[in-house]
């Protein structure tokens, strides 16, 4: 891995992974088909992930396999035979809650790295040491710390162990996922990935004799923490983790690329030049309002959506270039509605925004077309410029 920092993506399914990779960052996290939270995610066969893991090592870079709820008796007796046909793909860590998982790992590979997932909730320097002595790599931090309660753990642990934080994504209403809403509203357990996200419900607020509110739920704005990452960076944290793998690939392309490029750039020139230009990217991938959750400490109700604040699902996501026919035309694979009259911004790994308008569209037969209206269809498109642009660029239709 070429940076000291890790940036470390979601991986939903493959195709989310390799976008995560090849978008900029330096490892993956993923669950298989059990053992994992996010059970309304894809997740991945043993052979899917045997072939993102060889995919990401020959990139030089890390898969980290999720293995994080917390069992009941009914999980024990097929853990063995899980974790016997997953050693041999060789993941480059676990991500575990439980100490029986961690210890069944160890029994199994006594050399398998162990981070200890947010999920056990570390707020301090003991807690942290604990699972150090007790054989772990790397914890995860609870979301619920401060940035003053990061820099003083960070310089108290004095590199005993590696620290990883979240910074982008989902807020749960409990601490780190340790919710029990779901589970009494739904029979939904979230502790082995069946959250139905309760907290996001709309409730109404009444008593006896009045009704005070229709619109109430009890949701977190998500999280965002690109206007501090160089405090972040500064403070000693190894990794720095985004959520959400169940979002889609323009979300984990859009939202990877940035803070990938927003990184090497501090690390580079040690400031950043135009923090609005990284504001600016990041919000085209927001679906739901940000804030920075507890990175100034416990936070207030600015932090909160308590009257139902809904967004539509952002649209803007047109399509993926698939591969180049001339020097200003691609073969694209639509992805949403749009029209041959829109601005065009493409991104990608490789280059910064393009900006761009479209000559003419063909689909599939040959057809000049002026309205895209399919889905997952393969178009060529011609461009106002001649481009270079490379295979799963992104263009998302200009604000």
């Amino acid at each position: 891995m070429k940076n000291k920092i890790e940036l470390l993506s979601p991986a939903g399914d493959i195709i989310k992974g390799k976008y995560a990779l090849n978008y900029g960052a330096d490892a993956i996290y993923l669950g298989a088909k059990a053992y994992s939270l996010r059970a309304r995610s894809s997740n991945f066969d043993f052979k899917e992930v045997a072939e993102i893991i060889n995919y990401a090592h020959s990139l030089n870079k890390k898969v980290y396999l999720v293995t994080n709820i917390v069992c009941h008796n009914a999980h024990l007796s097929a853990f063995d035979d899980f974790i016997k046909q997953i050693i041999p793909l060789k993941p480059d860590a676990y991500i575990c809650t439980d100490p029986f998982i961690m210890d069944h790992i160890r029994q199994h590979d006594k050399n398998a790295e162990i981070h200890v997932s947010t999920q056990q909730s570390i707020c301090n320097s003991k807690a942290a040491l604990f699972f150090k002595n007790n054989g772990c790599k790397r914890i995860i931090l609870a979301r619920e710390n401060s940035y003053d309660e990061i820099v003083k753990m960070i310089q108290t642990l004095k590199n005993a162990i590696d620290i990883e934080h979240f910074i982008h994504g989902a807020l749960c209403i409990a601490y780190s996922g340790r919710c029990m809403i779901s589970n009494n509203f739904s029979l939904r357990d979230s502790n082995v990935g069946g959250c139905a996200q309760s907290c996001r419900w709309v409730y109404k607020i009444f008593d006896e004799s009045k009704t005070y509110s229709n619109k109430f739920t009890m949701s977190a704005k998500d999280m965002n923490q690109i206007a501090n990452m160089s405090k972040l960076i500064d403070s000693g944290i190894k990794s720095f983790k985004i959520e959400g793998r169940m979002k889609s690939e323009y979300y984990i392309a859009t939202v990877v690329n940035t803070y990938r490029k927003l990184i090497d750039e501090y690390l580079s020139t040690r400031q950043i030049k135009d923090m609005n230009k990284y504001l600016d990217e990041i919000k085209n991938a927001e679906n739901r309002p940000t804030a920075q959750g507890w990175f100034d400490g416990h936070p207030n109700k600015d932090e909160m959506l308590y009257h139902d604040v809904q967004t539509k699902v952002n649209q803007i996501f047109a399509f993926v270039v698939y591969k180049k026919i001339s020097n200003d035309t691609y073969e694209v694979i639509s992805r949403n509605n749009f029209n041959k009259d829109m601005e065009f911004t493409i991104i990608g790994p490789n280059h910064q925004n393009i900006k761009t308008k479209i000559k003419f569209i063909k689909d599939e037969l040959g057809n000049l077309i002026s309205v895209v209206k399919t889905p997952m269809s393969k178009i060529s498109i011609t461009f106002d410029q001649q481009l270079e642009l490379d295979k799963n660029d992104i263009a998302r239709i200009a604000k």
